[in-house]
């Protein structure tokens, strides 16, 4: 069912994996997918934020900045161990322009550690 693999993250053995139906949507459908976490001794996760952003150019010319982020929807997901999560991301309808860069971000927080972290594009089609 969920096909499309977004992000794998290795710590140790353990693994994180952000799994999506696909990786193209309309603005009006939700976006379902999972997490899987597993092998995860030793390893101590306080939790997992999963976050959708609209990457876009930065207007202001005097900005250090290239590109702004915005957080169109987050949401976290508590570690209860080795297991699939699913979540969904509702449909975005303040999404400023489809050609922009998206993304989806999973970050992962580790006790007493460096949090991983990695994102991956996903697209949204142009209503007609």
């Amino acid at each position: 069912m969920f096909k499309e693999l977004l992000t794998s993250i290795g710590i140790g053995d353990s693994k994180i994996n952000t799994k999506l139906e696909k990786i193209s949507f309309r603005l009006d459908e939700d976006i379902n997918g999972v997490v899987d976490v597993h092998e995860l001794d030793g390893l101590e996760i306080d939790h997992i934020e999963l976050s959708l952003i609209e990457r876009k150019k930065n207007k202001d010319e005097m900005s250090q900045f290239e590109y702004l982020d915005e957080k169109l929807a987050s949401f976290t997901i508590e570690n209860r161990g080795s297991e699939t999560i699913p979540f969904t991301f509702p449909a975005i309808h303040n999404v400023e322009d489809v050609n922009h860069t998206f993304v989806i971000i999973t970050h992962v927080f580790v006790s007493s550690s460096v949090d991983y972290y990695d994102e991956d594009e996903i697209y949204f089609e142009s209503v007609r």
